[in-house]
């Protein structure tokens, strides 16, 4: 029964109570909360969130937590934000930020947003917080420090100030260089070196003492407002991101690349996950005769069936007769030729892949492929690379065993990859994994492809990689 709480500056890890079942993970950005309702937590909160270099959480994937009956509270900063938004619709916003958004007083983003370092570095606090500000300001005009005239000035340089840049201190120089009243200005600043106030702080401790009393004992709830999905969301779902139990996020397509670059799993993993779709394809593709030939010629050739006396033979050992097996073919260009738009397949594969007894280890190969790239600057690289992307997929095609393909794009697009760049950006990915060393190594690196053979005895997996075999390699 655990909840997940999205906490970045405005709480220091040691601020962070953890005498209850509960995770922290880093600033909540777009994509995070549907992926968490794939666990089914008990709570979500959400104190602080990205924006200026990722897309923000949605408001319609907290509707979507909210409408599983998972109950989603926030406070202090982007969660006052989204609270005072969706407080119809159920959200729990909690503290003075939270209220002051619900009320009106507050309406500019800019109120809470702060400047921050990442997550290595603790999200460590680079500005101040507008609320922090007021709060401040406010409760020193309270013990008659300053008085208005003062207080309203230096709320206005704040204001004014761009929020990475934005400071107390250069608040209160920036109000001495205007001519404000000097014993003001002395007060003031002897007041805030010990006694200033930090709203946001206060507001996620108070909304992590709710969620803590309230953890367990809250009742299912049933939303009482309709959740319309649309092909857009759809799409972003399909798209989107995993939760790998561990605190961090990945993309359904990274995980999904991890299989797709070793062909003889994804082979299996996608007739897996398209077992119980097969019977609603509908019409079979325009090509479908020629494509089915070619593969039931790929695969005579492969297995030496190529004689018309074998070729019986075989039949009659497995007791097929040639309109029989070929209806197999048949059959499997149909799935073959089931490519959804906007990566539609990558739901039921990535669920056909959660019971592979092998997606811990995938995931966790995703997630250190995906933290090496970043630390080597190569996460979304521009240009072509050190090593000549000639180079890479020679080294790719080597370590599965597979000839070079003439056609790079149709190779890609046979394994669900969107096309040919976007397979060559997932092999060079790989290269500079496997490498384990700088953007530009001095050689290819030695494979550490896990090559998985079929079983001798799998009919369906050969005539698949037949099928799969004749697409790319046709001229």
């Amino acid at each position: 029964m655990t909840a997940f709480v999205f906490v970045g500056p405005t709480l220091a890890e040691e601020d962070r109570p953890r005498d209850w079942d509960v995770v922290y993970l880093p600033p909540v950005e777009q994509g995070h909360i549907h992926a968490l309702v794939q666990d089914k937590p008990t709570a979500i909160g959400i104190i602080d969130g990205r924006f200026h270099d990722v897309p923000a959480v949605w408001h319609k994937e907290i509707l979507g937590a909210l409408h599983a009956g998972i109950p989603v509270y926030g406070s202090a900063s982007m969660g006052a934000l989204r609270a005072a938004e969706l407080a119809p619709f159920g959200m729990r916003g909690i503290g003075r930020v939270f209220e002051q958004y619900l009320g009106g007083v507050l309406e500019d983003d800019d109120e809470v947003t702060v400047a921050h370092a990442g997550r290595d570095d603790g999200h460590i606090q680079l500005s101040d917080a507008m609320v922090n500000i007021r709060a401040t300001l406010h409760e020193a005009r309270a013990r008659n420090l300053i008085g208005d005239a003062t207080h309203q000035r230096l709320l206005d340089l704040a204001k004014t100030t761009y929020y990475p840049q934005r400071s107390l201190r250069l608040t209160l120089a920036e109000g001495r260089a205007a001519g404000l009243p000097e014993h003001e200005i002395d007060a003031l600043s002897a007041f805030v070196a010990d006694h200033s106030v930090d709203q946001k702080k206060c507001d996620a401790l108070a909304m992590l003492d709710v969620m803590r009393s309230e953890h367990g004992t809250l009742p299912k709830a049933e939303a009482d407002f309709p959740l319309q999905r649309n092909a857009f969301v759809e799409r972003s779902h399909s798209n989107g991101l995993v939760h790998d139990g561990d605190g961090d996020f990945l993309r359904i397509n990274a995980i999904l690349n991890e299989v797709r670059l070793r062909p003889a799993r994804y082979l299996r993993l996608r007739r897996s996950a398209l077992g119980a779709i097969v019977p609603r394809l509908g019409t079979p593709p325009a090509d479908a005769e020629a494509r089915t030939s070619a593969a039931l010629a790929r695969f005579r050739t492969t297995h030496h069936l190529t004689a018309g006396a074998q070729w019986q033979s075989w039949l009659a050992e497995h007791a097929y007769t040639q309109d029989g097996f070929t209806s197999l073919i048949e059959d499997e260009v149909l799935a073959r030729s089931h490519r959804p738009y906007g990566g539609a397949l990558n739901l039921p594969l990535l669920r056909a892949l959660r019971s592979d007894a092998d997606y811990r280890r995938i995931v966790h190969r995703t997630r250190e492929k995906k933290h090496f790239l970043e630390a080597h600057g190569l996460a979304d690289p521009s240009g072509p690379g050190p090593v000549a992307d000639k180079e890479v997929l020679r080294w790719y095609f080597s370590s599965i065993g597979t000839p070079f393909p003439g056609d790079i794009h149709r190779y890609a697009t046979s394994l669900d990859f969107l096309d040919g760049y976007e397979f060559l950006k997932a092999v060079r990915d790989d290269f500079h994994y496997e490498s384990g060393d700088s953007p530009a190594p001095s050689t290819v690196p030695k494979t550490a492809h896990e090559v998985i053979e079929p079983d001798s005895d799998d009919l369906n997996h050969h005539i698949t990689t037949a099928v799969w075999q004749a697409e790319w390699s046709a001229h």
